[in-house]
C-alpha cells in the first residue's frame, strides 16, 4: 500500500512539473507574437447626457474574396467599436446616442503581373489592401427622432510585395486598422465638440 501511495504521489508531481513547464514556456513567448489590444483610453472620453449608446452596423462583412475582415488581427468594425467603448460614455436617464456603421470594409485584391515590366525591380507588388470606415453619430430623443448628427469617413490603402510572410502581413493589417480609426477620430473630434456639445455634460 505504501509503495502504491508513493508511486501515486510521484506520478502527480511529475504531471504537475510538466504543467508548470508548459506554462513557463507560454509565458516566455516573444511579445511580438501577439498584437496589443486596440485601445483609445488615452484620449479623454465624451460624456453624453443620454441613457445608452446603441451601435447599428449597416455594413455586412463578407467571408468571400476579396474581403478579409474575418481573417484580420482586428477588423475595422471591431476597432471602431472599441473607439466607441473607450470614448463615448452615457450618464443620462433618457435619450440615445446611436452609432451607425455604414462601411467598415477591408479587401485584398490581387494585382495582375505585367509581363513587360522591367526586371530591374527586385520585388513585385502582388496585392492591394483597401480599408474604409464611414460612420454617423446621432443623438436621438425619446421618440427616436434625430436631434443632432455628425459623420466621418476615412480610407487607407497600400500594396503588399510578393513573398511577404503571414506575420508581416498581419502586422501591416493591424497597423493600417489602428491608423484608419485614428484618422476617423480626427474627423469626428471637432464635430462632436461643436455639434454635439449641447448634449454632453462636464464631469
Amino acid at each position: 500500500m505504501r509503495g502504491q501511495t508513493w508511486k501515486t504521489k510521484a506520478k502527480f508531481l511529475f504531471v504537475l512539473a510538466i504543467g508548470l513547464g508548459v506554462a513557463a514556456c507560454a509565458n516566455n513567448l516573444p511579445v511580438d507574437s501577439k498584437f496589443p489590444p486596440v485601445s483609445f483610453a488615452d484620449h479623454k472620453p465624451y460624456v453624453f447626457n443620454v441613457a445608452r449608446v446603441e451601435i447599428v452596423p449597416k455594413f455586412t462583412s463578407s467571408s468571400t474574396s476579396p474581403h478579409i475582415e474575418y481573417s484580420m488581427p482586428v477588423s475595422p468594425e471591431n476597432a471602431f467599436k472599441r473607439w466607441v467603448e473607450d470614448r463615448i460614455k452615457p450618464v443620462g436617464t433618457t435619450g440615445v446616442l446611436r452609432v451607425v456603421i455604414n462601411d467598415a470594409s477591408a479587401t485584398d485584391t490581387p494585382i495582375q503581373r505585367d509581363p513587360d515590366a522591367s526586371q530591374l525591380f527586385n520585388t513585385e507588388q502582388t496585392s492591394r489592401i483597401d480599408m474604409a470606415l464611414n460612420v454617423s453619430l446621432q443623438v436621438l430623443d425619446e421618440r427616436q427622432f434625430v436631434k443632432a448628427e455628425v459623420t466621418g469617413q476615412a480610407t487607407r490603402n497600400r500594396t503588399l510585395p510578393e513573398g511577404i510572410k503571414l506575420n508581416e502581413r498581419d502586422k501591416i493589417l493591424y497597423e493600417m486598422t489602428v491608423d484608419l480609426v485614428k484618422s476617423l477620430s480626427d474627423q469626428l473630434d471637432p464635430q462632436i465638440s461643436s455639434t454635439l456639445m449641447p448634449y454632453m455634460t462636464v464631469q
